[in-house]
């Protein structure tokens, strides 16, 4: 579900992991809205994050903290203090659980900028669930690609997406590259806030 293997565009389970964040997310806003708090989500993504990073930028969020960017923990209190004096009812941060501890993070702002702050772990809830739209025809669309290789004698492929179209990808190179976080989406993560 992290959309982490190498070689592929998508993986099986990303899009319904992430809208359950957007479900999450979505949730989140109103008590933060009402209540005038910052709400610190981890999401999962050890190695990857991408999970948080659109579901962030879909959902709003304000910061985005992926293993893959550096971040100041210390700057981020000081923008989310000027934007409370300027008016701001409510922030969302979206961590990947390998950029840090959610509840590390939570309590670092909540002491820092002196805002009331919650924090929410989603956890293994990520993992399950009905499958969405997209999930269920990219699964069977692979699943055909993988039994054809099998009637094929194929062998030390997996199967993935490049540009909307399935393609093959070698074992080896997806098992032993990382995948990196599309920079278009790092960018407007920065952009939107």
């Amino acid at each position: 579900i992290d959309n982490d293997v190498w070689g592929s565009d998508y993986t099986i389970g990303c899009d319904t992991a992430a809208n359950t964040i957007i479900d999450a997310i979505n949730k989140l806003r109103d008590t933060a809205s009402a209540h005038r708090r910052v709400i610190v989500l981890e999401v999962m993504g050890r190695n990857c994050g991408w999970l948080a990073l659109v579901s962030g930028i879909s959902g709003g969020a304000e910061y985005i903290l992926v293993p893959e960017e550096e971040y100041n923990l210390d700057e981020i209190c000081d923008n989310m203090t000027e934007a409370y004096k300027k008016g701001k009812r409510y922030i969302l941060v979206v961590v990947a659980e390998g950029a840090g501890n959610g509840q590390e993070i939570g309590q670092y702002i909540a002491e820092k900028t002196q805002l009331d702050t919650r924090v929410s772990v989603l956890g293994h809830i990520q993992r399950g669930g009905s499958p969405s739209v997209i999930d269920r025809v990219r699964a069977s669309q692979l699943g055909e690609q993988a039994a054809l290789a099998l009637i094929s004698g194929l062998s030390d492929i997996v199967f993935g997406y490049s540009k909307g179209r399935v393609v093959s990808i070698d074992l080896h190179d997806a098992v032993n590259n990382k995948k990196i976080l599309d920079p278009d989406y790092l960018h407007l993560a920065k952009v939107l806030f």
